[in-house]
């Protein structure tokens, strides 16, 4: 894909805020892998990211003001997994400021629930790590062929657009297993209370009229 140049200032801003505006809508929906906004790049979608640019740009100026260590966290999570991104963010921070910081919050929601996910299962962090970059690549190169896209521009969205769709399969099929695994645990507790209904009201019948024997106990102390 071809970068957008530095002569291009007026128009790399323009796509900074077309690409954050589609990135504010769907920042992460790895809670649902087949929630997957279809990137349109018709000229209502140009108008509607516009629209939404300048109500960000009304935002209060510290609105959701990220810690500089959080800052520096989200940009090196952009760096390490999409440079071209991080490179048309930190190009906002002189010009744009409020959309800077609107993206770099963007950026550190996403992070937080990729370690929310990387401490609780590992597997499904590497797919949905993957899914946003291959994500965060369309909406780039989205941005690019509405205004001046070449047929290998399109080529290479159609091919990224695949390797979501294949991504999505497999955080499915992935989701799946870990539902049987639940239901089978489900199953095996519904199995042993069955099994020891009468043992299981027994102790609890026991456990009660220990409590209330404390109960009297100390009631009669006080006395």
């Amino acid at each position: 894909m071809n970068r957008f140049t530095a002569d291009q200032c007026p128009l790399l801003t323009w796509v900074c805020l077309f690409c954050l505006t589609l990135i504010t809508g769907s920042t992460l929906s790895a809670e649902d892998p087949r929630a997957s906004a279809t990137v349109n790049v018709s000229k209502e979608a140009s108008k509607k990211a516009g629209d939404k640019a300048d109500g960000a740009r009304k935002e209060p100026k510290n609105a959701g003001a990220l810690s500089p260590e959080r800052e520096k966290q989200a940009l090196e999570f952009a760096r390490s997994h999409h440079p071209e991104l991080a490179e048309l963010i930190e190009r906002l921070k002189k010009h744009r400021p409020r959309e800077y910081r609107r993206a770099v919050r963007d950026l550190d929601t996403t992070l937080t629930r990729l370690e929310r996910f990387k401490h609780r299962d590992g597997e499904r962090y590497r797919l949905t790590l993957e899914r946003w970059e291959v994500d965060s690549r369309i909406r780039l190169l989205a941005a690019q062929v509405s205004i001046k896209g070449s047929d290998a521009d399109q080529a290479e969205l159609k091919s990224l657009l695949k390797q979501r769709v294949d991504l999505q399969l497999e955080l499915l099929q992935h989701d799946k297993k870990s539902a049987e695994k639940r239901l089978q645990k489900l199953e095996k507790s519904i199995s042993e209370m069955e099994q020891n209904r009468d043992q299981l009201v027994d102790a609890e019948l026991k456990r009660i009229k220990r409590n209330l024997k404390k109960t009297k106990s100390k009631t009669s102390d006080k006395k």
